[in-house]
């Protein structure tokens, strides 16, 4: 099947060129916020990314009459006010606006989408499609909407936060609110989630954390129980959960447990080093509860008991290189794959289909303005692995151009009598994708 990317593109004019123009406007332009200072009472700085990409997709893996090559673009612009007006006081605002055009279907970015939309542990559901059409749509959203105040004994912060618990690249099993994907490109900013966070010092290694989290059920379609509701919490999508850390003989323990989105976990993670080498550790057990079925014909529910753990290894060199490898048991995943662990994949329950997996990242600093990136993920229940290069090119003090690819091997789906595309290895069934973004900051 033969593709006109001159025809397919040109619906796209628009941000082609404001890529193009953004890249030469920032090149020569000086680093500095928009106004004020975070650190004094008002500042508001701002990011603008820019990303376009080619996707590839394999034989069934789409389905029957699927096109071979599909394409996405996203602009996301982040301006994000902070400020201190006393030592005491801070607050945090972040409002998003994208715009996203998708020739494959909504959904289609995958680990290089940087919009928001529904998702769990959010009970204010302020976002807003204010256009859109059947291969485009604009969202308009707060990612972040805080106020922490500090006492002699602890420090809250209530509001829409980001919470990240766990240090690992990978995998992260005690990072349960809203974690980067494995494979996400772009780390700079995690999603916020609606919660009250009390942080209680114990010493300058050793604390308590407290978050109580309001969220919804989201249903198998991906859309809010009781969509009609701006503003609903309920027992299922909430969390409530406590950790504590501290740092033995030079090594940083953590453990944790509670109410999390679809159940309850305990868990646990070490992180240390032997002789210039970062040894580190996460397990974390879920115990499901109230899960709902899943859709017939499959059998089960959709979240089951489950043990996730993760070991790793690191190793930075006097000559920037970084090496960091990984090994992940999936409890939830499965050696041979089925539709029931496809279905629980696809909604958020599972990280993997596979149930032992293992990864490898290595950057080079090739020059200061020049960074190289490899990741590698592989599975070992069905033998297919994600490569995944990139480039991280520094046009400016405050613009990077990205470039990377994925590129996806194991084997394809099989399309049945039925026109039903039958996965039979988890990396063999995406897409290769080359994509380029932009990042500027301003």
């Amino acid at each position: 099947m033969s593709v006109s990317f001159r025809g397919r593109f040109r619906g796209n004019w628009l941000l082609c060129g404001f890529l193009v123009m953004a890249c030469v406007f920032t090149c020569s332009r000086p680093s500095r916020a928009i106004t004020g200072n975070s650190d004094e009472g008002f500042g508001l700085d701002g990011s603008l990314r820019i990303i376009g990409a080619l996707f590839r997709n394999r034989d069934g893996s789409s389905g029957p009459g699927a096109e071979k090559y599909d394409e996405y673009m996203q602009a996301v612009l982040r301006l994000a006010a902070a400020g201190r007006p006393r030592e005491d006081l801070f607050y945090e605002i972040h409002l998003v606006q994208s715009l996203t055009y998708f020739s494959g279907g909504k959904g289609q970015g995958g680990n290089i989408d940087l919009t928001g939309g529904n998702t769990r542990y959010r009970a204010l559901d302020e976002a807003s499609k204010w256009w859109t059409r059947k291969d485009a749509e604009t969202l308009l959203w707060l990612d972040r909407f805080n106020l922490k105040m500090a006492f002699p004994v602890m420090d809250v912060t209530i509001g829409r936060q980001a919470v990240t618990f766990g240090k690992a690249h990978f995998w992260n099993p005690l990072d349960v609110y809203l974690p980067f994907a494995p494979a996400q490109f772009d780390r700079d900013y995690k999603a916020g989630v609606d919660a009250l966070r009390l942080d209680f010092p114990l010493g300058d290694f050793s604390g308590i954390t407290l978050v109580g989290v309001l969220g919804r059920e989201i249903d198998s379609s991906g859309h809010y129980a009781h969509e009609e509701r701006r503003f609903h919490a309920d027992w299922y999508g909430s969390s409530l959960l406590a950790r504590f850390f501290t740092n033995l003989g030079g090594w940083d323990l953590a453990f944790q447990g509670g109410k999390i989105y679809g159940g309850y976990q305990v868990g646990g993670a070490f992180t240390g080093e032997i002789k210039g080498v970062e040894v580190r550790g996460e397990a974390a057990y879920f115990r499901g509860s109230e899960s709902p079925a899943l859709n017939y014909p499959l059998k089960g529910d959709l979240f089951e008991d489950r043990l996730t753990a993760v070991i790793g290894l690191g190793k930075r060199f006097p000559n920037s290189l970084v090496l960091d490898a990984e090994y992940l048991f999936n409890g939830g995943g499965e050696s041979n794959l089925s539709r029931s662990a496809v279905a629980r994949f696809r909604q958020g329950a599972i990280p993997h289909l596979g149930r032992h997996l293992a990864g490898f990242m290595a950057s080079y600093e090739f020059t200061p303005l020049l960074v190289g990136q490899f990741s590698l993920i592989y599975s070992f229940s069905d033998h297919s692995c994600q490569f995944q290069p990139n480039l991280t090119l520094s046009l400016s003090d405050d613009s990077d151009l990205i470039m990377g690819a994925s590129v996806n091997v194991g084997k394809v789906p099989e399309v049945s009598d039925l026109g039903v595309s039958e996965p039979r290895s988890e990396f063999g069934s995406y897409p290769h994708m080359v994509f380029m973004e932009l990042k500027v900051y301003f």
